[in-house]
């Protein structure tokens, strides 16, 4: 691709490409965006899925660095899948591992990306912010309204942001 907004097929999932854990086009570029991305800096993708954010993000910032952590092995197999198969291999960096354990060996970020938590959102949420530089970016997505409620605890009184989605395609559902 030369242009951000890579397609969601173009990336291997489990049986059916572009379908599955992958945040999908729009809402890649979405996060994407509000992680601001710069040269030189390093990058997180906590709970990366099959890659799709980390894989755009290590795209469209050669220069930078970016660690995707996940821990669920089949999802681990497709973000290594990705990698290679989307070119990112020499600034893409995967750690296999449950968050924020995993974190403990990774550089200090510049910006990260929450995709999934596995229930620990709170608990992850702290680290990442204990973790973060002043001006630090963080983003995080959350499907459920259970994550709504503790992304909205956990910001309480600091200085924050908040975009929320509605992305309706003209394709059809998976049972019709």
């Amino acid at each position: 691709p030369e242009f951000p907004g890579i397609p969601d097929a173009w990336f291997s999932t489990g049986a059916e490409p572009g379908k599955g854990l992958l945040s999908k086009r729009e809402v890649r570029l979405t996060i994407l965006s509000l992680l601001a991305p710069r040269a030189g800096e390093i990058g997180w993708d906590v709970g990366a899925g099959c890659g799709g954010v980390a894989v755009e993000w290590a795209r469209w910032n050669p220069l930078g660095e970016v660690h995707a952590v996940e821990c669920h092995p089949e999802r681990f197999e497709h973000l290594s899948i990705n990698r290679e198969r989307l070119g990112v291999v020499s600034n893409l960096r995967l750690c296999s591992g449950r968050a924020p354990a995993a974190l403990t060996t990774l550089p200090n970020p510049h910006a990260v990306f929450i995709g999934g938590s596995s229930g620990n959102l709170r608990e992850l949420l702290d680290a990442v912010w204990a973790r973060l530089p002043l001006g630090g970016r963080l983003v995080a997505s959350a499907v459920t309204e259970d994550s709504r409620t503790e992304l909205h605890t956990f910001v309480g009184d600091r200085a924050a942001e908040w975009t929320e989605l509605s992305i309706v395609r003209g394709e059809r559902l998976a049972d019709q």
